[in-house]
């Protein structure tokens, strides 16, 4: 509830008045409040506390009298004093004439209280004649400064000789410096257009010799402003000069502008300038056209100007501009014309080929009908969504007798008389024939990153029957690109061998049990919930993105058999890993990208929870999640029944061959090639037609940029090396494998040898492990697409200590986590509830202390006397309950009743310390 005030000059004589008269109903208030004697000092008698109010009146009288003229002097009181709304709060009114020593109470200042407690209305009159007098002083020293700023005609003035502080007077000030200032640079610029009129007139001088002159006197103005603006720069805020800027600015351009009588006159002193310049740069003064001058004339503006060299820079900008465009032209129609039908240009259409797609859920027996294909055609190719299932296929080929070649963009293993390979799908030989190929999780075709593979995998292999393993929501486009290449397709529907069922509750971390897999979404969270886990006395196997697939196989061979009770895994485990999983739980259904959360898609939760059941083993498989997934179960259920969209997009990513096709063209209509970057950015503007679309190009054109700069110095990279480093496997998240890409990169530039440098396998961080065999698959895939050009190692020196550091990562991965400080990294106690020791907490948290605080009637500053009331019995209630008797500071009478002050502390009261 607002309470009347003082502060306004209508109502504070209203105010005092009525003040006056509930004086005696305010002091029974805090009597009662406080249980106090009406004969007790700690409350003024109704006598004093009158004359104390005939006094703030005279000096409210007067200050009201002074601000109702010069409104601005309010913040002179408020620094000299106390805030003058704060000075006319009821509340403080009240305190002032029953309790407080001070004139201004908040500040302490001027005591009107004798040794003995008593009011001295002496030195009372005299604060009041203090007052009288600071209002005459204030009111002459604001007239003085007001006239002395309007009679100013001259800059050297500064705002610390003014006589008064008030806003007013300082921005009166500032706008008189700041119309000072203008006024000087508009007469400056009235005389340097008038010259250069003059020199325009000039018939008989040179053009050149003209434009050096003009922009001479340019010069010299823009140097005379920028002066003129430096002397007041200290004087004047960051926003009144930016405001002088700005204004410069608008002047300028109103009468420099292209568009303005003078700068049409001075662009026809340019043009010849410009036409000699493109002569002199063996090109043909009509590659710029008319419309492209007038649109570089309105974009350089008062830039126009400037010397001879800083115009034809520019203007090089837009010969540069003009020559991409043509350059554009050019290579967008050889783009345009390849990629419309791109997928004619394969091999692959010599042969009609027989397309089976074997399409179904999780567990469904997809991928096995069509190895089993595979392994009866007399030549054939897998090809993987992943390096782990390339590696399993090569293992589980071979076993069954079919002689197989392992080829990853990280190894390959040859095997002798070989009739298959096993390989990721990027790995693709599209240059040689096969009586079979299967390409598994082709759904992948539509993912914006690597969907490029799948898609030129389908569209290219050269193989009679072509097996495509994958779940529903590929069917429309994997029809409509069988259309396009006019192939024969045959559909295999399949359903799980297992039954799937959504429990109908949540569970506790506890409750989890042997054969079961944790989900979770970052590495963080992975092996926390594995530390969290083995506390319970659970064997843990752990699989999240940054760990190699040597270690993912040997963490899922541990849970396969059973030497591990749980699996903690990220996503990483929805696509083809087959594991004996007894139940799915989800730790979360959503995940951070770039900061940012996202909820799993029904396609994800599906592809996640299918991973529960196995045929034989586990008949059933169960789906869950933990207690703390707000509506979990029935977002698990949701998506479960859901009917999958089927994906719109195939993707298509740049290749060398169509690379070299556009700059070779370039190069017969002689005009400069296209760096990779330059390429990569206009594939990523090209359209395709239905149903492909481009891939997301943006971590390819960062990669490229680094190889670009690097190879600056020496360029002596060709364009297929400049391809092949622009395509590896860069983890742009991860700064130690970024710096180690340019490290091989550098070396190679410099044709210097690349030594494979060994992990120190014996050491116990996991991430410096992790890390480590991330950048020795990095130096194996570059020397693998480089033919070890540069390269300098051993293989098999390579393998074993990168085998060891996978050996001892794995021993780290499955042995209990012990959790360790954040801040010194010693080792913490078992159960340990905090992620700091006591020590370093105690360093950190324990340096400063929280100060008492004041006791005092009110709290904060303002708050409403009494529950409510508009009568000075509530208002005098609500006082005494805010605060305590004896106010603040030392207090009246200098220690009398201290002890009962503080037992009625407003703090105390509100059971604080």
């Amino acid at each position: 509830m607002n309470l009347p005030s003082a502060s306004s000059h209508d109502n504070y004589a209203m105010f005092f008045q009525n003040l006056k008269s509930d004086l005696p109903t305010i002091r029974e208030v805090i009597i009662k409040t406080f249980s106090l004697s009406s004969d007790d000092g700690q409350i003024r008698s109704i006598k004093d506390a009158l004359a104390i109010l005939d006094r703030l009146e005279i000096i409210h009288k007067d200050l009201h009298e002074c601000f109702d003229k010069a409104p601005s002097l309010t913040s002179v009181f408020d620094s000299d004093f106390i805030p003058f709304r704060e000075f006319c709060d009821r509340e403080v009114v009240i305190d002032t004439c029953f309790i407080e020593d001070y004139l201004f109470p908040s500040k302490e200042k001027l005591s009107f209280v004798k040794e003995d407690g008593e009011v001295d209305f002496t030195v009372l009159d005299a604060y009041v004649q203090t007052i009288r007098d600071w209002v005459e002083a204030s009111k002459s020293n604001h007239e003085v400064c007001q006239k002395y700023i309007r009679e100013k005609s001259d800059e050297n003035f500064y705002l610390s000789q003014l006589a008064c502080s008030c806003g007013q007077c300082a921005s009166d000030f500032k706008n008189k410096l700041r119309e000072m200032v203008l006024d000087f640079c508009q007469r400056r610029i009235d005389e340097t257009i008038v010259k250069i009129q003059e020199d325009l007139s000039g018939a008989n001088e040179d053009g050149e010799a003209i434009i050096e002159k003009i922009s001479e006197r340019i010069f010299l103005l823009q140097k005379e402003v920028d002066k003129k603006i430096h002397t007041v720069r200290s004087r004047l805020k960051k926003a009144s000069i930016s405001k002088i800027d700005n204004q410069l600015k608008s002047i300028l351009k109103n009468r420099f502008a292209p568009q303005t009588e003078i700068g049409k006159r001075y662009s026809n002193f340019l043009r010849p300038l410009f036409e000699k310049h493109l002569s002199e740069k063996l090109i043909s003064p009509g590659l710029v056209e008319e419309a492209e001058y007038e649109r570089f004339y309105r974009q350089q503006g008062v830039a126009l100007w400037k010397d001879k060299k800083s115009v034809l820079r520019e203007f090089d900008k837009l010969v540069n501009s003009v020559l991409m465009l043509k350059r554009k032209d050019i290579s967008s129609s050889i783009l345009q014309e390849y990629l419309g039908q791109f997928w004619l240009h394969s091999d692959a259409r010599k042969i009609k080929r027989k397309i089976i797609y074997h399409h179904g859920p999780t567990n469904s027996g997809k991928t096995y009908h069509a190895i089993m294909a595979l392994c009866k055609a007399s030549s054939g190719c897998y090809l993987a969504p992943l390096r782990l299932l390339a590696a399993e296929l090569f293992d589980t080929m071979n076993e069954n007798g079919v002689k197989t070649s392992l080829l990853t963009g990280e190894e390959v293993i040859p095997v002798e008389q070989a009739t298959h390979y096993s390989s990721t799908v990027e790995m693709v030989k599209l240059h040689e024939e096969f009586d079979c190929a299967v390409i598994d999780e082709i759904q992948m075709l539509a993912d914006s990153q690597r969907g490029w593979a799948w898609t030129r995998a389908l569209v290219g292999v050269h193989a009679k029957e072509v097996h495509i393993c994958g779940d529903d929501t590929a069917i429309d486009l994997v029809k409509k690109i069988v259309e396009l290449t006019g192939d024969e397709l045959e559909m295999r529907d399949y359903e799980r061998m297992t039954k799937l069922e959504v429990m109908d509750h949540s569970i506790n971390l506890g409750e989890l049990n042997k054969g079961d897999a944790l989900i979770v979404f970052s590495r963080k969270n992975a092996l926390k919930y594995k530390s969290d886990l083995e506390k319970l006395g659970f064997k843990v196997s752990i699989i999240y993105g940054m760990l190699g697939p040597e270690v993912r196989r040997e963490q899922a061979r541990k849970f396969d058999q059973g030497e591990t009770d749980i699996m903690v895994s990220t996503d990483a485990i929805a696509m083809g890993m087959n594991l004996p999983i007894k139940r799915i739980v989800f730790s979360t259904l959503s995940k951070f990208i770039d900061d940012k959360e996202y909820r799993l898609s029904h396609s994800e939760v599906k592809q996640i929870a299918g991973r529960a059941g196995r045929f034989k083993r586990f008949p059933i498989g169960h789906v869950t999640c933990l207690t703390r997934v707000d509506q979990g179960i029935f977002e698990i259920k949701e998506a479960m029944a859901a009917d999958l969209e089927q994906k719109s997009n195939a993707m298509v990513g740049p290749d060398l061959d169509i690379y070299n096709q556009v700059n070779q063209a370039l190069t017969a209509h002689s005009l400069a090639v296209l760096s990779l970057t330059e390429f990569l950015h206009l594939f990523n503007t090209m359209i395709f037609a239905y149903p492909f679309y481009c891939v997301d190009l943006k971590e390819m054109i960062e990669v490229t940029e680094i190889v670009e700069v690097a190879n600056e110095k020496y360029k002596s990279l060709s364009a297929s090396e400049m391809f092949g480093f622009a395509c590896a496997p860069v983890n742009l998240g991860l700064v130690e494998h970024v710096q180690y890409f340019v490290f091989i990169l550098n070396n190679y530039i410099r044709a210097a040898d690349i030594k494979f440098e060994e992990i120190n396998y014996s050491s116990d961080n996991i991430d410096y492990l992790e890390t480590s065999i991330k950048c020795i698959e990095l130096y194996q895939w570059l020397a693998r697409h480089f033919s070890n050009k540069h390269f300098a190692f051993k293989e098999q020196e390579l393998l074993y200590n990168k085998s060891l550091a996978i050996e001892k990562l794995n021993k780290l991965l499955s042995a209990h986590i012990v959790q360790s400080c954040s801040s010194c990294g010693k080792p913490l106690p078992k159960d340990f509830n905090f992620g700091i020791c006591e020590d370093c907490f105690k360093n950190k948290s324990f340096h400063t202390r929280r100060r008492g605080q004041k006791l005092s009637f009110r709290k904060g500053g303002r708050s409403s006397h009494g529950g409510g009331g508009s009568g000075a019995a509530g208002a005098g209630a609500g006082a005494a309950s805010e605060r305590s008797v004896g106010g603040r500071g030392r207090g009246r009478g200098r220690g009398r009743g201290s002890n009962h002050r503080q037992s009625h502390s407003g703090d105390k009261r509100k059971g604080r310390p």
